[in-house]
């Protein structure tokens, strides 16, 4: 599972360096809260993102036809503020210890997983919107709509499950 097998912690030492100098780094640190109460703020953005965007993708796939397309993407800013409460924690986490993060596997698996669906997202934006923002109650998305829904969810599947094996691989310090 190693996605960036050449780099080792010698190759990102000076980043190491730079976020380690850091406030945020200070802060996660040594203010005895910081990390569990970031922690706790990173799954109410995964909440919002994942609840909003979820049901919006379970939507493309044909579930809850009921509900007209317009209404659900409606709910799609809040996940875009639960997107943004992540970057900023995952920051927070990011800068806090470093080492821990870029030559992670579960580390590179999210990221991977994260670009594919913002790929995906921009696909869905720039080739379909128009299309099934019009689609009414008790109608199907096009195929290449629910396509992008799966692999939507897939992705953010995915970015959940890597984030929770972070804990799971962690490389040793070897700088």
């Amino acid at each position: 599972m190693d996605f960036l097998p050449v780099f080792d912690h010698q190759t990102f030492r000076p980043l190491y360096a730079w976020l380690q100098s850091t406030d945020i780094s200070w802060a996660m640190n040594n203010v005895r809260w910081a990390w569990p109460l970031c922690e706790s703020i990173h799954f109410m953005g995964l909440t919002l993102l994942l609840g909003t965007v979820g049901l919006f993708d379970l939507r493309l796939l044909g579930f809850a036809r009921r509900i007209p397309m317009a209404a659900l993407h409606r709910l799609v800013p809040l996940g875009v503020a639960g997107f943004l409460i992540n970057a900023a924690t995952g920051v927070c986490f990011l800068a806090g210890t470093p080492d821990q993060y870029f030559i992670n596997p579960a580390f590179q698996a999210k990221i991977l997983f994260f670009l594919v669906a913002g790929l995906n997202v921009a696909a869905f934006y720039l080739l379909l919107f128009r299309r099934v923002r019009g689609v009414g109650p008790g109608e199907q998305a096009p195929l290449f709509a629910r396509i992008i829904g799966g692999v939507s969810i897939c992705c953010w599947i995915g970015v959940m499950t890597a984030g929770r094996l972070l804990t799971f691989y962690r490389p040793m310090a070897d700088y």
